[in-house]
Order: structure tokens, then sequence, then C-alpha cells
């Protein structure tokens, strides 16, 4: 019976967190009198049926890919050298506020626009990544839009969290007056 409540409770807590993603994946578990299945809703026209929770999400997220509706997270190749290569909490430390892209939604369980401290922290906590992860801060003047871009196992480069990069100088609201005491 544990089993079950763990199971239903993960279940919730995916599709509330799916539900809540820039391009919502809603996941609807019907219980008819013989069998139930769960249905899967994405954009305006992604639906499905499967008979498992883990094969409604699948499904979901494969229909999105496929349509080419999600923003595009893997970087330009080579746009990186081992002169940028930093770690993820360096990256991290480099920025004013960060916004997870969806994927790392699923594991920060964080959504929208967080001080850079505040996302160091999350990533703390989390058991699933590390602030050690090699990464590096892309400042958008390229091809690839701002973001900390971490690598995964097929050595390819992708955008973790999009930045707001902080500055050297902010800048400055009004007249500057400069004043001189005289003797």
């Amino acid at each position: 019976m544990a089993h079950h409540n763990d199971q239903t409770g993960l279940e919730q807590t995916l599709t509330e967190r799916l539900a809540a993603l820039p391009i919502p994946i809603r996941i609807i578990h019907h219980k008819p009198e013989h069998g139930a299945w769960y249905q899967w809703k994405t954009l305006l026209t992604g639906t499905g049926d499967c008979g498992t929770f883990a094969d409604a999400v699948i499904g979901a997220i494969t229909y999105q890919q496929e349509q080419q509706q999600t923003q595009r997270l893997s970087a330009t190749p080579a746009r990186y050298t081992l002169e940028t290569v930093a770690t993820l909490g360096e990256c991290l430390r480099r920025t004013r506020k960060v916004r997870p892209t969806p994927v790392l939604y699923l594991y920060l369980g964080a959504q929208g626009w967080l001080e850079s401290m505040d996302a160091y922290d999350l990533v703390v906590k989390n058991r699933s990544i590390e602030l050690s992860w090699d990464a590096y801060l892309e400042d958008g003047h390229g091809p690839d839009p701002a973001g900390i871009y971490l690598f995964g196992s097929d050595g390819g480069a992708y955008r973790g969290f999009d930045v707001e990069l902080a500055e050297a100088y902010p800048p400055q609201r009004g007249t500057i007056h400069i004043l001189r005491e005289e003797d």
C-alpha cells in the first residue's frame, strides 16, 4: 500500500510541475469501471492516450520535441574553449539572475527568474546537480542565446539556465553631479 501512495504522490507532483512549464503538459488519469489510462495534452493539438503515467510523460515530451515548439537548448558546436570552461558554481557567481530552462525546472522545481545566489542554494540542496559540473557562460553576443551551458554525456553543451549578466557598473539614472570640496 505504501508503494501505491508513493507512486500517486510522485505522479501528482510531476503532473503539477509539468503543467507549470512554459509550454504546459497536462496529464489526466482516467479511471472508468473497466481499466484506467492516462491522457496527455500539450500545445494546441498534441494529445495521446497511454497505459502508464511514464509512457504519457514520454509521449508528451516526444511530441513537443518533434513539433520543435520548445526553445532550442543545444549550443552551436565548438563555441567554447578550454579557457572559457568553468564550473556551474562559478558561472552562477558571475550572474545577477538566472532562470532554469524546462529541463532543469523538473530537477529544481523552480520556475521564473531567481537571484543567482538563490539558484546556487537550490543546486546545493539538489542531489542530481553539482556545482562542480563543467559549464560555460555565454553572453548572447554570438549565435547562441545568453545562458549557462552544461555539458551532456554526448559531449554537447546544453543551456541549463537563461541568465541576466552582472554588469561591472550598474546603469545610472538621472544626472550625476560631481562635488568638489574647497578648503
